[in-house]
């Protein structure tokens, strides 16, 4: 079973956090490069999760993955216009099922702790790729952190 943590970036015409509200307020969630289309094409199975980390925000929500990965042309017009950037390469469509505000130094922590990844520089260069796939075990230990104190939903 594979899960994924997706990192939304700063784009020029919108905030990274501006983009995950949006995606997420959409019920879907783009595939802004062909590795992560191709990686999720490759992975995703049918009870896969998602996290979502936000730039200078931190881990902020949890959905469950409803589709594969439908091509931008599956799109609505409007939103093919609105979300061009995040989605060029394909979108999933996503289920929200909590929200937690966690701050980034705090889901920095966790994420190098329950990843394994010692280093801070590494540890942003994965992120800045756009997506991590986690293990069951990684996504569990997440969500139950997640859990303890920093719900929103």
């Amino acid at each position: 079973m594979s899960h994924f943590l997706f990192t939304a970036g700063t784009l020029r015409e919108r905030s990274s956090l501006d983009s995950a509200t949006l995606q997420l307020g959409h019920g879907m969630w783009g595939c802004c490069t062909a590795l992560i289309r191709d990686n999720l094409a490759a992975y995703l199975g049918p009870d896969s999760c998602g996290l979502v980390y936000v730039l200078k925000v931190g881990i902020c929500a949890e959905f469950r993955i409803l589709s594969s990965v439908c091509a931008f042309q599956d799109m609505d017009d409007l939103l093919q216009d609105e979300l061009r950037t995040e989605a060029r390469f394909g979108f999933l469509r996503v289920a929200v099922t909590r929200r937690w505000a966690m701050s980034p130094q705090d889901s920095h922590a966790m994420l190098q702790e329950v990843l394994n990844i010692p280093d801070q520089a590494e540890l942003s260069r994965r992120l800045s790729l756009g997506m991590h796939r986690l293990t069951e075990g990684e996504y569990r230990t997440m969500v139950e952190r997640l859990g303890a104190g920093h719900s929103m939903s």
